[in-house]
């Protein structure tokens, strides 16, 4: 990897709020900031501290950006455990 590289994964959604609940409070990943009307946009950055990645989810106002174009378009983790992938 390239000294100072971070990858975000940005995306937007309907569902801002029910997003972050699966993210931070299903697979326990934390708030790392957020915005509110930042030029009609709201957002949060989901990830873990000093780590080379986040996640940000953004709503724009007024605005539906509905549901991603296939089913193809994906997002994956990997839990091998099934009781905790279960739990999340």
């Amino acid at each position: 990897m390239i000294q100072g590289t971070h990858m975000r994964v940005a995306r937007p959604t309907d569902r801002l709020d029910e997003v972050v609940r699966f993210y931070r409070d299903g697979l326990g990943l934390l708030e790392l900031g957020s915005f509110t009307d930042h030029s009609g946009f709201d957002g949060v950055m989901l990830g873990h501290p000093g780590q080379a990645y986040h996640l940000e989810f953004t709503r724009q106002r007024g605005h539906q950006v509905g549901r991603a174009t296939t089913q193809e378009n994906l997002l994956v983790f990997y839990i091998p455990d099934t009781e905790q992938w279960s739990r999340a």
